[in-house]
């Protein structure tokens, strides 16, 4: 569950059982979700990226995530588009990043959607490094959920560098996307024997 630091202001990353990673892991590896890069969770990281550019009217997609959060400390993006800069480089971004960085953990930890349309508004997000160290200011995400255990095992997620109106509109797209990839993951699940 997450918790609230002592000056009330930053939202620390939930603390889990050490079981409760593990049966995460478990169910990532049930559906194929592997902390390496994934060409086709690429390519859904990007038509994510465009829906969401389609949908407040931006040029550029934003960043898209399909995220593994491991029972340890990091997290892995399998999926992952990076926009495009206006000089036209894209910026070298790390698949790997820090458990408590950033607002998938949360999204996780709920258990439902997040929307977040300017992260500067919120302080108790507007204190995570990722707002002051990668300058990101919106977030829109959402969990994957195993249908037969009802535990949260990753999320996808659409982060931008300028506030965006997400709206219902936005919490509605977060949701169809995720539950696309999770009819897909399901397609290829894994099953015991």
């Amino acid at each position: 569950m997450a918790t609230i630091d002592a000056t009330g202001r930053f939202l620390l990353a939930p603390v889990e059982a050490e079981e409760a990673g593990q049966i995460r892991e478990m169910l990532q590896a049930r559906h194929g979700l592997r902390a390496h890069p994934d060409p086709e969770l690429d390519a859904f990281a990007l038509d994510l990226a465009r829906a969401a550019a389609a949908l407040i009217g931006a040029g550029t997609p934003p960043f898209a995530m399909v995220n593994v959060i491991g029972a340890g400390q990091q997290q892995y993006f399998a999926g992952l588009h990076v926009p495009t800069s206006p000089s036209g480089q894209k910026p070298d971004v790390a698949r790997t990043m820090a458990r408590d960085l950033g607002f998938c953990v949360h999204t996780l930890d709920r258990g439902e959607a997040l929307v977040l349309e300017d992260l500067t508004d919120i302080a108790r997000y507007a204190t995570n490094g990722v707002v002051a160290g990668t300058g990101m200011r919106t977030y829109l995400g959402a969990p994957l959920v195993d249908a037969d255990t009802g535990v949260a095992y990753g999320t996808i997620c659409v982060l931008d560098t300028q506030p965006r109106p997400w709206g219902r509109s936005g919490l509605e797209l977060i949701r169809n996307w995720r539950d696309e990839l999770s009819r897909q993951l399901s397609a290829h699940r894994v099953t015991e024997r």
